[in-house]
This record gives structure tokens, C-alpha cells and sequence, in this order.
């Protein structure tokens, strides 16, 4: 940009890539505090009564936006008689969807279909309420080799369409803490070039 300052175009096309840069330099900072601080056992979870249905359409909402960049179709499917008013931590709770459904929607090509089901299954022994969210895509799939080390921070599969992909390859790492803070558990069902599900 200071070589070519009278060039407006050029210097404008710098501040793009540096703005853009800077957010995903962000990230990953954000990424890596996120992380150590769960790690470090620093991160508690916040008990606050809220909307489940409002939650997950805000949710949805900000993943149509990308969904439709790629024309793809999203679908939410909400499971009819689930007890929408709860108490837990919804900012936790939409980081780990989050990060499941915007990888989604980076490793499905365009035009393909993504899908979120929500479902409320038999409360635990103490009486909470347990949900089901299941993330589902027609992408490109992982191979089983690297699904054994998705959790792991830093790891990121070596092909030449994920490398053209950006990305921290600590999202999968946060997202595993989390569901772990919060009593659940998560799982991974992918098969290459046929999609992948995480429930």
C-alpha cells in the first residue's frame, strides 16, 4: 500500500487484505485464549434462564447468512412438544454450535445442504433436561484417521481442499471442552466425499 499510495484501487485492494487478515489473525488469538482458558479450568458456566426456540432461531439466523453466499440449503428441524424455556449458558452453547455449523458450511461445496435437529430427550437422573443437536451435511467428509484426532488443537486435515480452506484448527478443540463442561457428549460420523454428523 505505501509503494503504491497514489494508486486508490490498489491501496484499497492492501486494506481489504489487511482487514481481513486481521480478523482472522483475531480469531485465532481469540481462539487460543478460549482454549487455555477452559484448559486452565478458568471458564465456568453461566446458569441464566433463556429462550431455547429464540436461541436457536438467532442461531440459524446467522448461518443463513453464510448458507446463502454458497446457495445452500439449510435446513432447521425442531422437534414438535420440546420445553423451550431454560436455564444454562447460551453463549457457550452457541460457540459450540457455532463452530459445528460454520465448518458446515466450509467444507460443503455450493449448493449442497446442511441440517440442524434439535430434540429433547428424557431428563438425567437429577431431573435436567438433556438435548440432541445433530449437525448433518453432504460434504466433503473426513477421513476416519483424522476423525480420531479431530478434538486434538491445532489438528487439521491434510488434503488440498481443506488446505485451501482456512481455519485455526481449534474450533473442534473448544467445542469438545465445552461439551464436556456441560455433561454432554459429542460424536462423529463422516465418511469422504459423502458428508460428515456430529450429534
Amino acid at each position: 500500500a505505501q509503494e503504491h499510495i497514489s494508486d486508490a484501487a490498489r491501496v484499497n485492494d492492501c486494506l481489504e487484505k489487511i482487514q481481513t487478515s486481521g480478523h482472522q489473525l483475531l480469531e485465532i488469538i481469540n481462539n487460543v485464549l478460549d482454549l487455555s482458558a477452559i484448559e486452565s479450568g478458568k471458564t465456568t458456566l453461566a446458569s441464566e434462564p433463556f429462550d431455547l426456540k429464540v436461541f436457536i432461531d438467532d442461531t440459524a439466523g446467522t448461518i443463513r447468512t453464510l448458507t446463502d453466499k454458497k446457495r445452500q440449503r439449510f435446513v432447521v428441524e425442531i422437534s414438535e412438544g420440546i420445553n423451550y424455556s431454560v436455564i444454562g449458558d447460551q453463549t457457550k452453547l452457541r460457540q459450540l454450535l457455532m463452530n459445528i455449523l460454520s465448518n458446515a458450511v466450509k467444507y460443503t461445496p455450493d449448493g449442497g445442504e446442511i441440517r440442524l435437529s434439535v430434540k429433547e430427550l428424557n431428563p438425567d437422573h437429577h431431573g435436567v433436561c438433556r438435548y440432541l443437536f445433530t449437525v448433518k451435511d453432504n460434504g466433503i467428509g473426513m477421513s476416519q484417521e483424522f476423525v480420531q484426532k479431530i478434538f486434538s488443537p491445532f489438528e487439521r486435515e491434510r488434503t488440498s481442499t481443506v488446505s485451501r480452506t482456512q481455519g485455526t484448527g481449534l474450533g473442534m478443540a473448544i467445542t469438545k471442552n465445552i461439551v464436556d463442561m456441560m455433561g454432554g457428549t459429542i460424536e462423529v460420523l463422516t465418511e469422504q466425499g459423502k458428508g460428515t454428523e456430529f450429534i
